[in-house]
């Protein structure tokens, strides 16, 4: 096995002091330019790594930023996470993924992972209902709440108004003349979950109309829930004529139930979906999210927070920061009037 290339193996190469070398790897201001390219050089020749852990311990911080996420398979953090790398990347990060699976032991161990790697920064999508050692970890460095969040901790989040996109998406089905409009949403343990029923009530609120109370389903944001959902609500004796969902897992779910149950979107049954998935059927109203946008938003944030700390010194507790993003209604072909106009008596 080839043994690690050190410091003092540059510096026996080129005749040059182990501080010399450290200083130049470095770019200490004190080294010469000259000197800088040699050892560069010889470093690269030699195939020198840089302990990031022992230059973390020197600098109190290190160039790794971590990002807890819930999900990996879901389609919305799998692109809000490459965003962010993308964005940590330019900045000279580089960026830890962690799944928790909405586990509060393993989400407080991943924090705690990251907080002894003297992480620079941590992205943290919370799950329902995160431990206080979790957050008191959090606490101690730079990070910022993402799409979630707990709304009871003073930190900087950046996600959605979900209350303005269910009720958005439910207004458009209820101006078409649906009255059994079914929600088939996340649990309301959850920030996001809470904004998204409220907006589906309002709606109803606004117009007037009675809420269906019936049609309501709240499970966890996974396909299986949300597919056995639905068939629970076709099998009512009051179905509904449309339905809106609150997640983009939970909206697979159902377009997959109503595939297997050999029904015509929207003559049989009204949707709008959550999210804006690529390989969805393109004919799907949507509500479309700006995931790219917030993703940016958050990283920008977090590295001028970084830098922030890392120049001024430690003093009174910077302000909240909170940005909410706007969703946007995308009309496709998946919603109809009831009772439709061409229906045949």
């Amino acid at each position: 096995m080839r043994r690690e290339v050190t410091l003092k193996d540059i510096a026996g190469e080129l005749g040059l002091s182990i501080s010399t070398v450290a200083r130049a790897l470095a770019d200490h201001h004190h080294i010469s330019e000259a000197n800088k390219v040699r050892v560069r050089g010889a470093a690269a020749r030699l195939g020198y790594v840089a302990h990031s852990a022992a230059r973390a311990m020197r600098n109190g911080q290190s160039t790794l930023i971590g990002l807890i996420i819930p999900d990996v398979q879901n389609e919305f953090y799998g692109t809000l996470a490459k965003a962010l790398a993308q964005c940590f990347d330019a900045a000279g990060f580089q960026m830890l993924l962690a799944i928790t699976e909405d586990d509060p032991e393993s989400e407080e161990r991943q924090v705690k992972g990251l907080s002894e790697a003297r992480a620079a920064g941590i992205v943290f999508v919370p799950c329902p209902q995160p431990r206080r050692e979790t957050l008191a970890l959090l606490e101690r460095g730079s990070w910022a709440q993402l799409i979630r969040r707990v709304e009871d901790v003073d930190a900087p989040w950046f996600g959605i108004d979900e209350e303005a996109a269910l009720m958005q998406a439910t207004t458009h089905l209820l101006t078409l003349g649906h009255r059994r409009i079914a929600y088939v949403g996340g649990t309301t343990d959850l920030s996001t979950g809470r904004g998204r029923l409220r907006g589906f009530e309002r709606a109803f609120a606004a117009a007037g109309v009675k809420l269906p109370k019936d049609l309501i389903r709240l499970g966890r944001p996974r396909m299986d829930f949300s597919a056995e959902a639905f068939e629970s609500l076709w099998s009512l004796s009051g179905r509904p004529t449309a339905v809106v969902t609150g997640g983009a897992r939970l909206s697979a779910g159902v377009l997959e139930m109503i595939g297997r149950l050999n029904l015509r979107v929207p003559e049989d049954i009204s949707i709008v979906g959550y999210g804006d998935a690529p390989w969805w059927n393109t004919g799907l109203s949507t509500i479309s999210l700006p995931v790219r946008d917030i993703a940016l938003s958050c990283g920008d944030f977090l590295l001028r927070r970084i830098r922030e700390r890392s120049t001024t010194a430690s003093g009174g507790k910077p302000p909240v920061y909170q940005a909410t993003h706007l969703p946007a209604l995308v009309l496709r072909s998946s919603t109809a009037p009831w009772p439709l106009q061409n229906a045949v008596s």
